[in-house]
């Protein structure tokens, strides 16, 4: 044994280090995953396969086993590539100031730490020699008995794992307090007495809005949830892309919204459901069901269980300053097709306190505009001292119009705090001109009437066919006297000659160019002849 161990070169010592550290990330992390992992993405899989790699690492040290270094490194690495993928988000919300996604950032840089330490010790190895006479060479007994005790330390840590999985939680259930009234934990609904778990999604849309938004500033919400978004390390964030109201009367109502991500999308549509915190079986277990939504178009959809959303979203205790629960939901976004996870925070409801509005990079307004509070930079104070920075869409405002120039004063209110702000709003100097050109209809480019948009206080071109059928947009990037400057449809700049027609009209000639139509993974470019378009009478 002793001449074994003086027989080892610095290969094996680097491995049986690479073990002890994964052994030990490994075992912090089964024990702690479960709370220190960002919601919806805890597991024990990085765990098992660390303590794995630790068995046969000690294996590996004592049966000398060819290549048994580079096995040992693809093993963590393994680790390392399930801990990244499993961990990121709480790192992309640390990065972005973003809390949504909950979980302990520090543990999970330790997981990613040991990891990479194991990693990087084990492929430093595969460098170095494994003893210091001769070569690793291994019997055929010995290679079956290595294999035995990887497989069996494999089986018994997945077998670990799974047991803890399912091991039954604290017993929760407690006699359902009557309808109506209010626990020590906050308002209370039974599923058996919530008489909106009969109505449908069309049921809940066909009530107002107005009678929604009602319901707030009449003291009728019991609980409130609040969910942000981040498009991962990509730093895009929807300040609040989710506001759920769970209503006295057992009903939910929110929105989704948002200005920068494929949730939010500059727009907001809004979510119908359900609530209950007793079940039907009057056992306590807080559940928020979603029917569905409409989107900003109009557009009704119902829950799509198939697609990944959840139906029922199951509401779980945590502390995470002022916020006392969580829960988790997917949400599909671009009509449904792809899927979006979105963690919520929530408590029991506590209205807005006051309200501050910086409105410094809001944007001038043109007569005709509706008013966008984009560029504002809100931040809302509970009543319990909780302090959020929101996104402007999720406000109502009074007090704007674009009918008349001038300076507006804008009232903001926002779950009963408000605050005002000035506004903006010029003359709306736009051009128009008719004429023939190629617009990109089905495949090819095909000559039509159409109606060229200069819109010189947005900055924005737009070519539309006189009957509707088409329509491509650009930017103006530039206007002279003599030439305006524009791209459209993704082209590159032209310079646009202005000219004076025979009978006097003012023109605009269009040169040949190259214009580019993109679709799902593609794009198509196309060739487009010159154009005259003239100016219209107005």
């Amino acid at each position: 044994m002793n001449k074994g161990l003086k027989n080892k070169g610095l290969g094996s010592w680097f491995c049986l280090a690479a073990a002890l550290v994964a052994l030990i990330t490994g075992i912090v992390f089964l024990s702690t995953q479960a709370t220190a992992a960002p919601l919806g993405h805890s597991g024990t899989m990085p765990g098992v396969v660390l303590l794995v790699g630790a068995a046969a690492s000690l294996v590996f040290f004592f049966v000398s086993v060819p290549f048994s270094a580079l096995i040992q490194a693809v093993i963590y690495n393994i680790a390392l590539y399930l801990v990244v993928v499993q961990l990121y988000f709480v790192f992309a919300d640390v990065i972005n100031h973003v809390t949504f996604a909950g979980g302990n950032a520090g543990l999970c840089v330790f997981y990613m730490v040991g990891t990479f330490i194991a990693c990087l010790l084990s492929v430093i190895a595969c460098f170095c020699k494994q003893t210091k006479t001769g070569e690793a060479k291994a019997t055929g007994k010995q290679l079956a008995a290595a294999g035995a005790v990887v497989v069996v330390a494999a089986v018994c840590v997945g077998g670990f794992s799974l047991q803890s999985s399912s091991l039954p939680s604290a017993d929760n259930a407690e006699v359902a307090p009557d309808a109506a009234q209010t626990s020590a934990d906050g308002p209370v609904m039974n599923y058996n007495d919530n008489e909106y778990v009969s109505k449908t999604l069309d049921d809940l849309i066909a009530i107002p809005q107005e009678t929604w938004e009602a319901k707030e500033p009449n003291g009728e919400v019991a609980y409130f949830f609040e969910g942000q978004y981040t498009e991962g390390f990509g730093t895009i964030v929807d300040p609040a892309c989710l506001d759920m109201y769970c209503y006295t009367d057992g009903s939910m109502w929110g929105s989704f919204s948002g200005p920068s991500t494929s949730v939010g999308s500059d727009s907001i549509s809004h979510v119908y459901g359900y609530w209950y915190n007793y079940d039907e079986n009057g056992e306590k277990n807080f559940v928020i069901h979603l029917l569905g939504n409409q989107d900003a178009d109009g557009t009704v959809r119902p829950t799509n269980v198939d697609g990944g959303a959840d139906a029922d979203i199951f509401v779980f205790d945590t502390d995470h300053g002022a916020y006392s629960m969580e829960a988790s939901l997917s949400y599909g976004v671009f009509g449904g097709r792809i899927t979006r996870n979105i963690n919520i925070y929530g408590q029991p409801y506590a209205p807005a306190k006051s309200l501050t509005i910086d409105a410094s990079n809001l944007r001038t307004f043109y007569t005709g505009d509706t008013f966008n509070p984009a560029e504002l930079v809100v931040t809302a104070t509970r009543a319990n001292g909780a302090e959020e920075s929101i996104w402007g869409g999720r406000l109502t405002f009074t007090g704007y119009d674009s009918d008349t120039t001038g300076t507006k004063t804008v009232t903001a209110s926002f779950l009963g705090a408000t605050a005002t702000f000035e506004v903006q709003v010029e003359d709306l100097v736009t051009e128009q001109y008719t004429g023939s050109y190629e617009l990109v209809q089905g495949e090819t480019p095909t000559a039509t009437d159409a109606v060229l948009l200069v819109d010189y206080s947005h900055k924005v071109c737009t070519l539309t066919a006189a009957d509707g059928s088409a329509s491509i947009t650009g930017t103006l990037v530039d206007a002279q006297d003599d030439a305006l400057t524009m791209t459209l449809n993704s082209s590159d700049a032209l310079t646009v000659p202005i000219t004076e027609g025979e009978d006097g009209s003012k023109q605009l000639t269009i040169p040949a160019h190259d214009e580019i139509v993109s679709g799902w993974g593609s794009s198509t470019t196309y060739s487009i002849n010159e154009a005259v378009v003239t100016l219209a009478a107005e």
